[in-house]
């Protein structure tokens, strides 16, 4: 049997024409039916996500919640680029699951990977925040924040990557109601308008969410160990070296992308102040959050595919889901994007407590931007799968120095409504990047040679 950690290194020898019944066979039900499951786990952190913007705001007041906002993308990027490697790396390589004895020793390394990440992200965030000033409290449930973000990211790369949909959607349930509910309860019992109480709740939020996963991978190694005993043909170590080698660009990736958002806000509140940066994060998040559960749920139920198709030397496969998924993303984009564009002064209004024209300018321009970063996920995928990491990353490098650039530029002179525009210019430059260097391979409809893969 081939080793499914060295499948990768060599181009695979064989490419699948794209057939018509190929191509039925991926539009059938296996993805438009993982797709349903992954869109339910997104459906109510969605409605989650639009209830606490405007109810977050509600308890703890406008200017609170753009500190809340601002450090809160900050903590993300920390906790992408800690996690990023990780994830990546399972849904990469992770074992088939007839390989019962090469799982076990997956598990364990993945489990000695998130220690270490634990450990140095408590060490470089420990002293960033104490760099920052922030007070013990505050650091302390930033510190919680994110590593509960962490380690409950990895738990759910590792089902989505054995194709569980159902059990992402349980978890991402309990994490989306805890995430709402614990932060009012603490703001209401400990009756201080704060915005590290948000973070301490959705920090037990995660906590909860991941924790089934623990008791789950005890008692698989419980199961797995004697079927462990015998000599394996790896190592954990090489597993991690492995992981590291592929997902450290991809992690430094998140990072930057997640670094996005944090300049943005942190330049508007320099010029205008937390008001400003508030109003602008909260319109950022109903974007981003509500358009997400509606196309996020196809790339992830297309990536775990696209790699088992290209490991399996699916080749043409694999790129039809690619362009199959960004057929389906499309179409759900112009429906949302009219109904937005609509409604956005009654959106808008509901959002912030009152009618703000500039804000209900934006919200299609946040919506654009959105689906311009759901399709790079996909157009980027060539890279990902030909393991071109370091390219992706100098890309996602370039577009980070433009988008600090111009908000350096432009936000001071024309308000907080430049930054949407600068988000969508952003957007529009990894794209772009992403087609020259992969070639438009992503949207070819010819099938790529064994050479070109």
């Amino acid at each position: 049997m081939t080793d499914a950690l060295n499948i990768v290194d060599a181009a695979p020898d064989r490419v699948e024409p794209p057939a018509a019944a190929a191509r039925a066979e991926i539009l059938r039900a296996p993805l438009v039916w993982d797709s349903l499951s992954y869109f339910g786990s997104k459906v109510v952190p969605g409605l989650m996500g639009l209830l606490s913007v405007p109810v977050f705001i509600r308890i703890i007041g406008l200017d609170e919640y753009g500190r809340f906002a601002v450090i809160v993308p900050l903590l993300m990027a920390v906790a992408g680029a800690s996690s990023g490697w990780l994830a990546q790396g399972i849904l990469r390589f992770h074992p088939a699951a007839a390989e019962r004895r090469r799982q076990v020793e997956f598990d364990r390394a993945v489990t000695r990977g998130i220690l270490g990440s634990l450990l140095v992200t408590s060490i470089a965030l420990g002293g960033v925040l104490a760099g920052l000033h922030y007070s013990a409290f505050v650091s302390l449930t930033a510190l919680a924040f994110c590593l509960s973000l962490l380690t409950y990211t990895v738990g759910l790369a590792k089902f989505q990557a054995q194709l569980k949909p159902t059990s992402v959607l349980r978890r991402e349930i309990v994490r989306s109601i805890g995430g709402f509910l614990f932060p009012v309860m603490l703001v209401t019992i400990a009756g201080r308008k704060q915005f590290e109480l948000l973070l301490l709740g959705q920090a037990v939020a995660y906590t909860i969410g991941f924790v089934p996963s623990l008791r789950r991978r005890n008692r698989s190694q419980r199961i797995g160990a004697d079927i462990s005993g015998a000599t394996s043909s790896y190592s954990g170590r090489e597993i991690v070296g492995q992981l590291w080698r592929f997902g450290w660009a991809v992690g430094l990736w998140l990072l930057l992308s997640q670094l996005l958002p944090v300049i943005d806000r942190w330049v508007i509140q320099r010029s205008t102040g937390y008001r400003s940066a508030g109003v602008y994060a909260s319109l950022y998040e109903i974007a981003i959050r509500s358009f997400s559960f509606l196309m996020f749920p196809l790339t992830q139920a297309a990536h775990p595919r696209i790699m088992r198709s290209w490991n399996d030397g699916q080749v043409a496969r694999a790129y039809e889901i690619i362009r199959s998924s960004i057929g389906y993303q499309a179409v759900i984009f112009l429906a949302v994007l009219v109904a937005v564009s609509v409604f956005a002064h009654r959106i808008t209004a509901f959002i912030l407590g009152f009618d703000d024209r500039t804000a209900a300018r934006m919200l299609p321009l946040l919506i654009f931007g959105g689906f311009l970063w759901q399709l790079a996920l996909l157009l980027h995928k060539p890279l990902e799968i030909m393991q071109r990491t370091g390219t992706m990353l100098a890309g996602m490098a370039a577009v980070v120095v433009l988008n600090f650039a111009a908000s350096w530029l432009f936000i001071p002179r024309f308000g907080y409504e430049a930054a949407a525009y600068i988000f969508v210019l952003s957007a529009c430059s990894y794209v772009a990047f992403t087609l020259c260097v992969t070639r438009f391979r992503a949207l070819r409809t010819t099938p790529p040679v064994a050479e070109d893969c």
